[in-house]
C-alpha cells in the first residue's frame, strides 16, 4: 500500500510539473497524418540553470547532428523456450535499436505512439542532460514528440519508456521498451599495453593493443512474466525474474550446451581485439565474466576502473566497457557469474578460431558470421566484422502510414 501511494504522489509531482512550469508553450495538433508527416510539438521551456536546445539551434550549430525516430509498438513475440510475451517494443524488437553517436553530438529525437497501440507510452534517454519534466512526458495514442540534446558525456546509456509519468514504468521496461545508446569518446578510443604468455613458454609478455577493435554489444535484463506472457509485477518486487537475458533472448548464444532453438554464438579469431559495450537495463547486477579469460580492461564512465579483471559487477542502468585480447583459440561463456541468473538465460559463448578454424569445426559449425543483435553501428574505432540477421522481433521500417 506504501508503495503504491509513493507512485502516485511522484506521479503527481510529475504531472504538476507539466501544468505549472513557466514558458511551456506545446501545440497540439488533431491529425498528425497531413501530407504524409507529423506535426511535432513545439517546445519553448526555460528554467534557471538549464538551457533547452532547440531543433532550429540544433540545425544551426557546427556539431553534427542524428536524427532518430522511436516507434513504440506493441506486439506479441515469442521467445525460444516457447513463451509468449505480450511485448512493448521501440520500433518492433527487444532491445530497441542502438543508436552510435560521439561525444559533443547533437540528437534530434522523435518519438511516435502507434496508432495501433492501446497504451500511453513516453521515452527517458539516461544519455541527455536536460530536464525530465516535460520532455520525458506522457505521449498519447497516435500523438508524438521531439526534444533535443546533446551527447556530453561518452559511454553506452539507458533509452526507456517510461509509462504513464512513470506509472507503470516497470512493466513497460521489462516488457522490451529498452535500447541503447554508445557515445563514443571525442577524441576516440585508447589503446593499451597488454600482458599474455610467449608462444611455447611460460615467459611473460607485453604488447601494445591498438584502439581498433571488433566491438559487441551486450544488453543485460529480465523477464517477470505470467503463463500467458503478461506482467507479473509481484515477481518483479520480489526480485524473482521468470528469465534473463541478454539482447532480448535467453542463451541466445548458446546452441551447444542449453540447445535453445536458433541460437547462435558468436566469431572470433585469435589475436582480436574486442570491445564489449556492456548495458544492464535490469533489477538486478550483473557480473560480468568471460569464462576462460580475464578481462583486460574495464572502462566505467571515463575511468579507467581496473585491469585485468576476473569479473566485473555492471548495476542497475549502469554500463562498462570491457577491451579483452583473444590469446588462444577454443570456446568460451560469456555469463552472469551470478549463478540464479547465469542459469535463467544469461550466458552465451564465443567461438574462437586459430588459421585453420579447428574450433569450429570440431564443434560443427559453418557459418562464422556474427548475431546482428550483438554488434553495434561502427564508430570511428571500429574494425567491421560479418553479421547476420538475429535478434527478438522484426524491425519496424516506419514510413508515417
Amino acid at each position: 500500500m506504501k508503495s503504491t501511494l509513493a507512485i502516485f504522489a511522484l506521479s503527481a509531482v510529475l504531472m504538476s510539473g507539466l501544468i505549472l512550469l513557466p514558458g511551456i508553450n506545446m501545440k497540439s495538433f488533431a491529425n498528425p497524418y497531413d501530407q504524409g508527416k507529423f506535426a511535432f510539438s513545439e517546445l519553448n521551456f526555460v528554467a534557471p540553470g538549464l538551457k533547452q536546445i532547440s531543433t532550429e539551434e540544433a540545425s544551426e550549430s557546427d556539431a553534427p547532428v542524428k536524427n532518430v525516430t522511436f516507434v513504440a509498438v506493441e506486439k506479441n513475440l515469442t521467445l525460444p523456450s516457447g513463451q509468449t510475451i505480450a511485448a512493448l517494443t521501440w520500433n518492433g524488437t527487444i532491445p530497441g535499436p542502438t543508436v552510435r553517436v560521439t561525444q559533443g553530438d547533437v540528437l534530434n529525437v522523435n518519438i511516435i505512439n502507434h496508432p495501433n497501440n492501446t497504451l500511453i507510452h513516453s521515452l527517458d534517454h539516461h544519455a541527455s542532460v536536460i530536464s525530465a519534466v516535460p520532455n520525458f512526458g506522457p505521449i498519447n495514442v497516435s500523438d508524438s514528440k521531439q526534444y533535443t540534446f546533446v551527447a556530453v558525456q561518452p559511454g553506452f546509456f539507458k533509452y526507456h519508456c517510461e509509462g504513464n509519468a512513470v506509472l507503470t514504468m516497470d512493466q513497460h521496461v521489462f516488457q522490451g521498451m529498452v535500447g541503447g545508446v554508445i557515445v563514443d569518446p571525442q577524441v576516440g578510443y585508447t589503446g593499451y599495453e597488454g600482458v599474455g604468455v610467449e608462444n611455447g613458454t611460460n615467459a611473460l609478455t607485453t604488447t601494445d593493443v591498438e584502439p581498433d577493435a571488433k566491438e559487441v554489444e551486450l544488453q543485460f535484463s529480465e523477464y517477470y512474466l505470467d503463463p500467458s506472457g503478461q506482467y507479473d509485477a509481484a515477481a518483479m518486487f520480489a526480485h524473482a525474474p521468470t528469465a534473463s537475458w541478454m539482447n532480448g533472448i535467453p542463451f541466445g548464444y548458446d546452441p551447444v550446451i542449453t540447445k535453445t532453438p536458433n541460437a547462435t554464438t558468436l566469431f572470433f579469431k585469435v589475436g582480436d581485439h574486442v570491445r564489449f559495450f556492456l548495458l544492464n537495463h535490469g533489477d538486478l547486477p550483473v557480473n560480468f565474466h568471460i569464462v576462460g579469460e580475464q578481462l583486460d580492461r574495464v572502462t566505467d564512465g571515463s575511468i579507467v576502473s581496473g585491469i585485468g579483471k576476473q569479473t566485473y559487477m555492471v548495476g542497475g542502468s549502469n554500463d562498462a566497457i570491457v577491451d579483452v585480447v583473444f590469446d588462444q583459440p577454443g570456446v568460451f561463456a560469456l555469463v552472469n557469474h551470478d549463478y540464479s541468473q547465469l542459469f535463467k538465460g544469461q550466458a552465451g559463448l564465443v567461438v574462437v578460431d586459430g588459421p585453420d578454424n579447428g574450433t569450429s569445426k570440431v564443434l560443427g559449425l559453418t557459418d562464422d558470421a556474427n548475431p546482428s543483435n550483438a554488434i553495434p553501428p561502427t564508430g570511428l574505432n571500429s574494425i567491421p566484422v560479418k553479421v547476420k540477421p538475429y535478434m527478438l522481433g522484426t524491425p519496424l521500417a516506419w514510413n508515417g502510414q
